[in-house]
Formats: structure tokens, C-alpha cells, sequence
């Protein structure tokens, strides 16, 4: 086939594609007279081009927008996800879970992250991640091996499900050392953030703080806001907190204190009792600034009270009150009024002494005469 051939062949399928307007253009434009088209005002329309090309228009910028609504999506703060120990690490995630931005809210903070950028991973591998780094610099361990986990979200039950799937997560991460997870979901409380950040805490951490004061009234947030996450988590424990919205998965670690046993057993020995059948209490306890253990016990009709060092054992102080003496002092003060009526009767006695010395004036005075 020659060239000729080819440009041949093109042309006639171009025509064979091309549809014949020009009796269209008449018909809409103009009457044809002698040969000549006699153009006609134009009549306002789209033509079926320009209104699909409008539609492609339509359709690239509804694209467009589409895809800056997403990217702007992606953008968005969705929720924060807090980690406590001492270190406390604040994670800003979006609407897919994947990390915006982290914030190292102390200067242990700063230690763990230790240059790692998160931008971009998915929120369960940057908490394992964070996790590995607190196991590897000592921040968890037999001693200490209690982790805070916060979630505040806009859609809560998102964030609950969210809480729940890293705390699974953290507990499995964490089971090496024993490790036990506090995690809660929250939502927003202006004065419980302006408390967070007087005391320069997360607010996680001063959430469950609040939590423990709220059933605690001789304890002070500002007290508490000195502990770490463990002890915090001890007095939880011990004192049976219920929190709505927190969740706790393993124990405290107490191996830095005496125990609730020992603590018994040095209060039952300094009262000189066996405790056998005896009712007993032991909680721990923050005073003085200093955990402590209040110990309660009975023994036949005396009741005692004692608080102890939770790391000495040191007896701080302690009570006892005895049934039958607290009836006695009900007597004595029966005494007291019978005391009062005895005053009476020396003063009528003081009195006739006075009549006395009168009338022996008054016979001097006769002798005198």
C-alpha cells in the first residue's frame, strides 16, 4: 500500500466520521437564496459542545473538591490520645487514626521520643512504639509498671473503641514486665483542662486524679498531682475507686512498699494482739506527703487505728479507743456534776463560819462594855 493509498483511506474515514452540518447551520442560521445563506439573528443556547464541555467543567471541580475535602479531613484534629507513666506523651490523630503531631508534655517526654518522627503512622504502631521506648529507658518496670491511656474524641463511642484496642494492645506489649493498663475516654471539661494546666499535668492524668478526690475528700488534687501513674493507680486500687468511663486491666506493682500484710502485721504487734477473729482493714493511703498504709482492727471491745510508713514501716501515729472507756468518761462527767453540789456545801459551810466569827464579834463588843 502506497502512501497515496494511506492518505486515501484516512480521508475517507474522516468524512465517513464527520457529520454534514452545514444544512444545520441553514436551517438554525439562515435561509440559503441563490446559492447564498442569508444569515438570521442569533438565537441564545448552548450548543450540545459547549454544554458538555460545562459538564466536564462540573465534573473536574466536583473532583477537585472532593479530594481538597479529603485532604483537608486528613488535616483534621480528630482525636488525642494521651500516654502517662512519668513521661507524658500527647498524640493528635485524624478521622483514619493516622498521627498528626506529638507533643512531649515533660521533659521524661522528651527522653522517650528520643528523635522518633510519627507523622503519618497508624496510631497503634506509634503507641507500641512509645511503649517500647518507655520499656527500654526504665521508665516501666517491676517497681513502677503501670501506663495511664487517655482518649478524648469528638465521636465517643469511637474514642471508647479506639481506648479499648490500644489498651489490649499496651497489655500485651507490657505483659513482659508484668505491666498493668489504666485507660478511659473522655470528653472535653473547660476547668478540668485550666486544672491540668496550672499543675502542669496532662489531662488525662488530672482526670483520674479528679476521679480519686471526688471519693476521697481528705485527699487534694494538688497533692496528687505529684504522683506518678503507679501510685496513683495503688490508691485506685486500694481505696476502690469506680470511675465511670475507666477501665483497668492488671495489678499495681507494690514491690517498692512494705504490702498491706506487713503493714497489718506491725500495727497487730504494736497493740500486743494475735488478730486471730479479729476484724481487720488495711488501704493505702497519701499523707504528710508520703504513702502510707491505714490499718483498722478490733480486738474484744477495743478498736484501733494505725497509719504506717508504706515504705519504712514506720509507725506515723495511732489510736485506741475502748468501749468500756468511752462509757466511763460519760461517768466521769456524772462525777463532775456531783463535784459542783460538793462546791455548794463548803460554801454554805464557809458560809456559817462567817455567822460564827459575827457573833463572836458581838459578844466581844458586849465584854468591852
Amino acid at each position: 500500500m502506497t502512501n497515496n493509498d494511506i492518505e486515501n483511506g484516512l480521508k475517507n474515514a474522516v468524512e465517513r466520521l464527520t457529520p454534514s452540518v452545514l444544512g444545520d447551520i441553514a436551517d438554525k442560521y439562515g435561509e440559503r437564496a441563490h446559492g447564498i445563506y442569508v444569515m438570521q439573528p442569533k438565537r441564545r443556547g448552548y450548543s450540545r459542545a459547549r454544554a458538555m464541555a460545562a459538564a466536564a467543567a462540573a465534573l473536574v471541580l466536583a473532583f477537585t473538591g472532593l479530594f481538597a475535602y479529603n485532604h483537608i479531613g486528613e488535616q483534621a484534629v480528630d482525636a488525642l490520645v494521651t500516654l502517662d507513666v512519668n513521661p507524658s506523651i500527647e498524640l493528635k490523630i485524624n478521622k483514619n487514626e493516622r498521627v498528626l503531631g506529638v507533643e512531649a508534655k515533660n521533659e521524661d517526654a522528651v527522653i522517650i521520643l528520643d528523635n522518633m518522627d510519627l507523622t503519618n503512622t497508624h496510631i497503634n504502631v506509634a503507641v507500641n512504639a512509645l511503649v517500647g521506648s518507655m520499656l527500654k529507658f526504665g521508665y516501666i518496670h517491676e517497681n513502677a509498671n503501670s501506663v495511664l491511656l487517655s482518649v478524648e474524641g469528638n465521636d465517643h463511642e469511637r474514642s471508647v473503641l479506639l481506648q479499648r484496642s490500644l489498651a489490649n494492645s499496651i497489655s500485651q506489649h507490657i505483659n513482659v514486665a508484668g505491666g498493668a493498663v489504666i485507660s478511659q475516654a473522655l470528653q472535653k471539661d473547660g476547668a478540668l483542662e485550666l486544672m491540668a494546666q496550672e499543675h502542669q499535668i496532662s489531662y488525662g492524668k488530672a482526670a483520674l486524679i479528679q476521679a480519686i478526690v471526688s471519693q476521697n475528700s481528705h485527699l487534694l488534687f494538688e497533692d496528687l498531682a505529684q504522683l506518678s501513674v503507679n501510685e496513683l493507680n495503688l490508691l485506685l486500687t486500694s481505696r476502690r475507686v469506680q470511675a465511670q468511663g475507666v477501665e483497668a486491666q492488671g495489678a499495681a506493682s507494690d514491690a517498692g512498699y512494705i504490702g498491706e500484710a506487713r503493714a497489718l502485721q506491725i500495727a497487730l504487734e504494736h497493740a500486743g494482739i494475735s488478730g486471730q477473729g479479729a476484724s481487720t482493714s488495711v488501704e493505702m493511703d497519701y499523707d504528710g506527703g508520703r504513702m502510707v498504709y491505714d490499718v483498722e482492727f478490733n480486738s474484744e471491745s477495743k478498736e484501733y487505728e494505725y497509719e504506717i510508713d508504706a515504705v519504712s514501716g514506720g509507725i506515723i501515729s495511732w489510736e485506741e479507743e475502748d468501749d468500756n472507756k468511752r462509757d466511763g468518761d460519760d461517768h466521769g462527767d456524772d462525777n463532775d456534776n456531783d463535784d459542783d453540789d460538793d462546791d455548794d456545801h463548803d460554801d454554805d459551810i464557809d458560809d456559817h463560819d462567817d455567822d460564827i466569827d459575827d457573833h463572836d464579834d458581838d459578844i466581844d463588843d458586849h465584854d468591852d462594855l
